[in-house]
C-alpha cells in the first residue's frame, strides 16, 4: 500500500498523484463582488414621473377601483357603481371623451389588449363588455352562463382572432372566446387548475396565458390549445422553479402583472410582499416585504426617506388597518415601467419607485399626500404612436437636449376616494395651495367634498346680499343672487350694473313701438333713457341691495 501524508497545504496527498478530499468546516468567506450600477439610470428615471404631489384629479360618481392605460393614448377608469369612462392623453394632460354605464352592478374586472385597441369589463351579471377604444364605442356584449372570475385579452398584434379568456368563479374550467365573431359560444374551455382561476395575464412576447388560482398558484397554458407551452420555457415541473413560494407562505395573489419584455412578473399579496420572479425559469428573484412591522422599523430608523411626522405615521397606519377590515377594497398592485428595470407599487408611504438591478429605492411620489391611500397603479410612458423607452433610450445621449416627446404620466385611485389622481414630471400649478385648481369637479360632489366646500363657501361669502329688489312707480321686483355660487358676480359691483343695464334693456323693448328706435337686435347694451322718456313710460328705477356691497 503506499504510504501517505499530508502535504504543506493541509491536502491529503499519495505517493503517485494528488487527491483532493472535501473540505471540512466553513470555509474563508469570500470577498463582496461589488454591484455594477444600471447604466443609463438617469435617462429611465427621465421617462418615469417625478412629481412629488399629483398634479390633476377627475371624478366618477363612485369610488373608483379600476385603471388601466391603453397603449393607444387612452385611460380606462372604473368605479363600483358600474360606470366607465374614457380618457384621451394629450401633449399635456387628459381629457375626457365617453361614460358608459357598463353594467348595474359594480364592474369586477377590467382589461386591455396588448395592441391596445380593444377593452373589457365583467361583472356579477354574468356578462362582459366588449368597446373599441380608439372609438370608444361598446362593439360587442358576451353573455356567459356561468358567473366570471377573471378575465383578459390572450392575443397579440396580428391575430386572426381576437381570443378572450374568462374564468369561472365557482369551477375551475377557463373559456377562450373569440371577441369579433359576435357569438356567445366558446371557441374552447378546459379545466388548467385544481380549483377557480382568481388572476390571469397573458405575455404577447412568448404567446402564454399566466393564471394563478385561489391558493396562489400559477399555471402557464398557451391559449391556441390551453396546453402546456412546449417552448420558451426552462422547466417542465413547478418543483424545479420557486412558483410554490406563495403557497409556501399560506397566502394568495391579489393583482399580477407582466414586464413588457416579458422577462418577468410580479405578484402582489395580502401579506403585503411584492415577489418578482423570472418568467421563463419560474425562479423568485426579488421580494420586498411592506408589512406594518417594517414600517414601524423603518419609522424608528435613521432613514429620512422613509420616514414620517409621527402624527401623520399613525393615522396612516389607522388607516392600512382600516383596509383590513373593509370589503371588497381593490388591493394595491405593482407595474413595471417599459424597460421592465423599474418596478412601482403603493405603500402606505406612497409609491415607491424601485431600482429591480440595483435593489434601491430610486424615488417615492405622494408623499406629502396627507389625505390619500393609493391602492392600485397604471404607468403610461407614450403609446404606440410615440416613441417607446428602450433598453438604451435616445435621451442617454448627453447632446441631445431636445423637450421628451411623451408625457410619462402614473394613474392611480385611492382608498374610499371618488377620484383617480395623475403624477407627472410637473408639480401642480400652485404648489402653496394645490387643493383649489388639481381637483376638477367634473362631477357632482360626494356629501364629504360638499360639506368642506361649503365650509370654505360660508367664510367667504357671509358678506354678500342674496337678494336685490328693484323699485319701480308699478311696484317691487324681488330677485333672488346666489352669492355661494357665483361670489364674484354678486361681490362686484359691474354684477349690479348689468342687472341695471340688462332691465333697461327690457323697457326698451317696451318702449320700442311709442319711440320708434330701430329694430330689437340692434338696441345698444348700454342704452340709457332720458328723464322725459321715463316720465312718458311712467316708470322710475332704483336698486337697493339688502346686504353689505
Amino acid at each position: 500500500m503506499a504510504e501517505e501524508g499530508e502535504g504543506s497545504n493541509g491536502i491529503l496527498r499519495s505517493d503517485n498523484k494528488e487527491e483532493v478530499l472535501p473540505a471540512i468546516g466553513p470555509e474563508p468567506g469570500r470577498p463582496a463582488r461589488h454591484k455594477r450600477p444600471l447604466g443609463f439610470e438617469h435617462a429611465f428615471l427621465d421617462a418615469l414621473p417625478c412629481a412629488a404631489m399629483y398634479e390633476r384629479s377627475y371624478m366618477h360618481r363612485d369610488v373608483v377601483t379600476h385603471i388601466a392605460v391603453s397603449s393607444a393614448d387612452f385611460f380606462i377608469t372604473g368605479s363600483c357603481d358600474g360606470h366607465l369612462k374614457f380618457w384621451k392623453k394629450k401633449a399635456v394632460g387628459i381629457e375626457f371623451v365617453k361614460h358608459f354605464r357598463a353594467h348595474l352592478g359594480s364592474i369586477e374586472g377590467l382589461a386591455v389588449s396588448a395592441d391596445g385597441l380593444l377593452c373589457c369589463t365583467m361583472s356579477n351579471d354574468r356578462s362582459v363588455k366588449i368597446y373599441d377604444v380608439v372609438n370608444y364605442d361598446m362593439m360587442a356584449m358576451v353573455q356567459l352562463s356561468f358567473v366570471p372570475g377573471a378575465v383578459e385579452w390572450a392575443y397579440k398584434q396580428g391575430d386572426a382572432k381576437a381570443k378572450l379568456a374568462v374564468s369561472d368563479r365557482s369551477s375551475p374550467l377557463i373559456y377562450l372566446y373569440d371577441a369579433r365573431s359576435g357569438s356567445n359560444d366558446p371557441v374552447i374551455s378546459k379545466q388548467i387548475h385544481m380549483g377557480p382561476a382568481k388572476l390571469m395575464k397573458y405575455n404577447p412576447i412568448h404567446d402564454i396565458v399566466l393564471s394563478v388560482d385561489a391558493k396562489g398558484i400559477p399555471e402557464y397554458w398557451c391559449p391556441t390549445n390551453m396546453e402546456f407551452p412546449s417552448k420558451c420555457l426552462e422547466f417542465k415541473l413547478k418543483t424545479e422553479t420557486d412558483l410554490y413560494a406563495i403557497a409556501k407562505a399560506n397566502t394568495a395573489v391579489s393583482a399580477l402583472e407582466v414586464s413588457l419584455d416579458g422577462k418577468q412578473f410580479v405578484t402582489t399579496s395580502p401579506d403585503r410582499r411584492i415577489r418578482v420572479f423570472w418568467f421563463t425559469t419560474g425562479k423568485l428573484r426579488r421580494t420586498y416585504d411592506e408589512s406594518l412591522e417594517v414600517a414601524q422599523d423603518l419609522q424608528r430608523s435613521d432613514a429620512a426617506l422613509y420616514r414620517l411626522d409621527t402624527i401623520d405615521f399613525g393615522r396612516r397606519m389607522a388607516v392600512e388597518k382600516e383596509i383590513e377590515k373593509t370589503e371588497n377594497t381593490p388591493l394595491p398592485n405593482a407595474v413595471f415601467d417599459e424597460s421592465s428595470n423599474f418596478l412601482l407599487y403603493t405603500t402606505l408611504l406612497g409609491i415607491k419607485v424601485v431600482n429591480l438591478h440595483t435593489n434601491k429605492v430610486a424615488r417615492i411620489l405622494g408623499k406629502v399626500e396627507n389625505n390619500e391611500r393609493f391602492l392600485r397603479v397604471a404607468l403610461y410612458q407614450g403609446g404606440s404612436s410615440s416613441k417607446r423607452v428602450k433598453k438604451v433610450p435616445a435621451s442617454a445621449n448627453a447632446m441631445d437636449q431636445r423637450e421628451p416627446l411623451t408625457d410619462p404620466t402614473l394613474i392611480c385611485c385611492a382608498f374610499k376616494k371618488h377620484r383617480f389622481y395623475l403624477f407627472s414630471r410637473r408639480e401642480p400649478e400652485d404648489a402653496e395651495d394645490a387643493t383649489k385648481g388639481r381637483d376638477v369637479f367634473n362631477e357632482k360632489p360626494p356629501p364629504e367634498e360638499l360639506l368642506a366646500v361649503s365650509d370654505v363657501g360660508k367664510a367667504t361669502t357671509t358678506s354678500l346680499p342674496d337678494n336685490v329688489i328693484l323699485h319701480t312707480t308699478f311696484g317691487d321686483i324681488h330677485l333672488r343672487l346666489y352669492p355661494e355660487e357665483c361670489p364674484k358676480t354678486v361681490a362686484s359691483q359691474s354684477g349690479v350694473e348689468n342687472l341695471r343695464m340688462n332691465f333697461t334693456r327690457v323697457l326698451g323693448m317696451i318702449a320700442h313701438s311709442q319711440f320708434q328706435w330701430p329694430m330689437l337686435d340692434q338696441i345698444p347694451m348700454d342704452l340709457s333713457f332720458s328723464s322725459q322718456q321715463l316720465q312718458h313710460l311712467g316708470l322710475t328705477i332704483s336698486i337697493q341691495c339688502l346686504g353689505v356691497l
